[in-house]
């Protein structure tokens, strides 16, 4: 079975992000969007027909159309190191001949490396409505979250969490080797690449994880036109703003 989320939350972050826009009557795309947590979420005012989902996991797709039979639910059949391993590499979004208010991805350039990130994100820009915005989430990996909570950055956080019931990888290496890296990836729990996209599953399997983190100075080389905000609603991820 693919990847099923369980994660609350989405649509206040995005709510707040955006400065808690009208959402009445808006299409919205969640891109990535599993099996629609954005809809479950307690006072969220999207209604099913003005949502349109594309993810790459087709359980999480069909168990959301399920739930959410009057929403517009796409497969995405593109290869992700741990969501769709045996999907097609750079293919291409589909054409869906639709535009949209906005187009929101949670957590899901958070899973893919830098060119991957571009091309989809170029790839979705054409579906914008006039007057319409794309925000989609990234970490920074040295915030500091949680101050007088936790004292680590969202990196250390990490770490700590693999490492919660045994040593599998060594935290302190790991914090120096990435000091001040515009971006890298942390893959299996254990493998770190500072700015290489080279293959970076051991054996070709799939991965069981693999984060991608950005720094907001790096993200904002990438799209020097977007407002790029700090984390809100108790979240670790920044969130890149682009308005047509």
């Amino acid at each position: 079975m693919s990847h099923i989320s369980d994660k609350q939350g989405q649509f206040w972050y995005f709510d707040i992000q955006l400065r808690r826009p009208d959402w009445r009557g808006r299409q919205v795309l969640d891109f990535g969007g599993n099996v629609g947590n954005l809809l479950r979420d307690p006072g969220c005012p999207i209604k099913q027909e003005q949502y349109t989902c594309i993810d790459v996991c087709r359980d999480a797709v069909e168990q959301g159309r399920r739930e959410f039979p009057r929403a517009r639910w796409i497969f995405y059949d593109c290869h992700n190191e741990c969501f769709n391993p045996a999907g097609r590499s750079r293919l291409p979004l589909p054409d869906i001949r639709q535009s949209f208010d906005f187009i929101l991805a949670y957590s899901v350039f958070t899973h893919v490396v830098p060119t991957e990130m571009q091309r989809l994100v170029r790839g979705l820009q054409p579906f914008l409505a006039t007057h319409g915005v794309l925000a989609f989430s990234f970490i920074d990996p040295f915030l500091h979250s949680w101050p007088g909570e936790y004292a680590g950055n969202n990196f250390r956080w990490r770490l700590d969490r693999i490492n919660r019931d045994g040593p599998k990888v060594d935290a302190a290496r790991a914090v120096r080797l990435v000091a001040d890296a515009p971006w890298f990836v942390l893959a299996d729990d254990a493998h770190v690449w500072v700015g290489s996209e080279r293959l970076i599953t051991p054996g070709g399997g799939r991965a069981r994880s693999f984060h991608v983190y950005h720094s907001p100075a790096y993200i904002r080389t990438l799209y020097p036109e977007a407002e790029i905000l700090p984390p809100a609603h108790r979240e670790m991820q920044h969130c890149c703003v682009m308005r047509r």
